[in-house]
C-alpha cells in the first residue's frame, strides 16, 4: 500500500519538478533555494537533492515546499496534478503521462500569465498615488510598465501557434516559475490580511 508522498517520490524525478517549476538545471546542480545562493550548490539527483551550501537534502516534495512554501500534503498533491499521477488511498499511483503533456504545460503558462495580468491591473489600482507629491509605489510602477508586455504573452496562448506557445514556454521556463511563486506569495499575504480584517 503506498501513499501519496511514496507516490510521488516514486515517479517524479527531483530534477523534472525542479526545471518543471522555473529552476535553472546545469548539469544537475541549481541554485538553492533555502539561501542565498549566487553560485549552484544544490546537486539534484533522481531521488533526492542535497545542497552542499547549507547542507539542506530531502525528497521532491521538500523541494516543492521550499519553492512555494507549502505544506507537505499541499506539495504532494500539487506534484500529482501537475505531473499527471492518480493516487487512490490504498491502490498503486497511476500515472496519465510519464511527464506533463504539451498541453497541460500550454494551460499552465497561459493560467500564470493571466493571473498575473490580474496582479498587475490590481497593483494600478490599489498602489495608484493619492495626490501629486506622492511618491510612485514600487508595485504601481511595476503595474504600468509591465501589463501590456505580459497581456502580449497571454496573447500567444490565445492566438499563436503550437509552436509559438512551445517556443516561449521553453525561453521562459525560469520566468513562468518565478511568476508562479509571486502569484503564490500574495495569495499567501491576501489571504494574511483577510484574517487580519476579520479579527
Amino acid at each position: 500500500m503506498m501513499n501519496i508522498f511514496e507516490a510521488v517520490r516514486e515517479k517524479i524525478p527531483v530534477r523534472a519538478a525542479a526545471e518543471y517549476y522555473g529552476l535553472k538545471v546545469r548539469g544537475g546542480m541549481t541554485n538553492c533555494i533555502f539561501h542565498n545562493d549566487r553560485t549552484p550548490s544544490m546537486r539534484l539527483y533522481d531521488d533526492h537533492f542535497y545542497c552542499f551550501g547549507c547542507g539542506k537534502c530531502g525528497d521532491v516534495t521538500k523541494l516543492v515546499e521550499g519553492l512555494f512554501g507549502e505544506s507537505p500534503i499541499q506539495s504532494a498533491k500539487r506534484l500529482c496534478a501537475d505531473f499527471g499521477i492518480e493516487h487512490i488511498r490504498g491502490s498503486p499511483p497511476k500515472v496519465k503521462t510519464k511527464y506533463v503533456s504539451t498541453q497541460t504545460q500550454e494551460q499552465r503558462a497561459f493560467r500564470i500569465l493571466s493571473d498575473y495580468c490580474n496582479l498587475l491591473r490590481r497593483y494600478r489600482t490599489e498602489y495608484a498615488p493619492k495626490s501629486d507629491d506622492e511618491d510612485l509605489h514600487l508595485l504601481f510602477t511595476e503595474g504600468l510598465t509591465k501589463l501590456s508586455e505580459y497581456e502580449y504573452y497571454c496573447e500567444i496562448f490565445i492566438t499563436g501557434t503550437k509552436e509559438e506557445q512551445q517556443k516561449f514556454i521553453e525561453e521562459r521556463r525560469n520566468l513562468l516559475g518565478e511568476l508562479e511563486r509571486k502569484l503564490k506569495l500574495d495569495q499567501s499575504r491576501s489571504a494574511q490580511d483577510g484574517q487580519v480584517c476579520s479579527a
